[in-house]
């Protein structure tokens, strides 16, 4: 069996390589300080981009911010405190999506998130469900606990609270078990946004989303894509899947696929 102290040690580097909620939490980006994309960004939806736990966008998603950045892409990667609860993070990025598109007069936007990132992405997809349109095209996410991680075999029994003994989880870490009272309430209705396109990327070597399927959604609009189909020597993890060329490619296929029509196969034994 593995101990507690495994437990804490997995989730804490999700996503990493290492009462009403308030818009912005403490250490979070302010979002007044949000501007209008630069005057020579290519005219396409901005992007924003959502990191993991105890990680910052560049540790998350850094090779796919440059290569957005190369396309010439506008390219948002705002900071927040991957500790709080998810509701109060996905307060912060509904805020701050509602934010960047007033600040440049658009009408839609791109989602892409790594780990917590990538629940978080789509939770906000919901939150403009209700809307005659909603603003987020595309939820791009990578190796997401988006049914919940059963990482160490620690689950929760479905809509129960946190187990006695393990107040050493932050709230966000406890909000991403299996069987959270969170994730209970996120999936009571519809898991997806009717008119945004998900695409779902997991690696079946992931060891901290597990399993790793809970990165997947079936659902209309969604696209499930394991990083090992047609390439079986690939065998990034959950850390290392930040700058392995197969999963950097598959994220910027689904954006642009025009622009990024190949998605290369490189053999990779787990390393960044």
């Amino acid at each position: 069996m593995r101990t507690l102290a495994g437990v804490v040690a997995a989730l804490a580097i999700m996503g990493s390589t290492a009462g009403a909620a308030t818009a912005e939490p403490t250490g979070s980006t302010p979002l007044d300080t949000v501007t209008a994309c630069p005057a020579t960004a290519r005219a396409d939806a901005p992007v924003l981009l959502v990191h993991g736990t105890h990680a910052d966008v560049e540790q998350s998603l850094g090779p796919v911010r440059q290569g957005l950045l190369e396309d010439g892409r506008c390219v948002y990667g705002l900071d927040y405190d991957s500790d709080e609860s998810l509701s109060t993070s996905v307060d912060y990025f509904a805020a701050a999506v509602d934010r960047i598109l007033a600040v440049n007069r658009a009408k839609t936007l791109d989602l892409v998130g790594k780990s917590q990132g990538a629940l978080i992405a789509r939770a906000v997809s919901l939150r403009f469900a209700d809307r005659d349109v909603n603003p987020i095209r595309t939820v791009v996410a990578v190796s997401g606990p988006q049914h919940g991680t059963s990482v160490a075999g620690l689950r929760l029994p479905a809509g129960s609270s946190l187990p006695q003994g393990l107040p050493f989880l932050s709230p966000a870490m406890a909000d991403m078990l299996a069987g959270s009272p969170y994730l209970t309430r996120l999936d009571s209705g519809p898991t997806v946004a009717p008119g945004v396109r998900y695409v779902m990327t997991a690696t079946a070597y992931d060891e901290i989303v597990t399993p790793y399927t809970t990165a997947f959604i079936d659902a209309p609009g969604v696209t499930n894509l394991l990083v090992q189909d047609g390439c079986p020597e690939d065998h990034t993890g959950h850390l290392a899947g930040t700058t392995d060329p197969r999963t950097v490619d598959l994220v910027l296929h689904a954006l642009d696929p025009a622009r990024h029509p190949t998605v290369r196969c490189v053999a990779n034994d787990n390393r960044k």
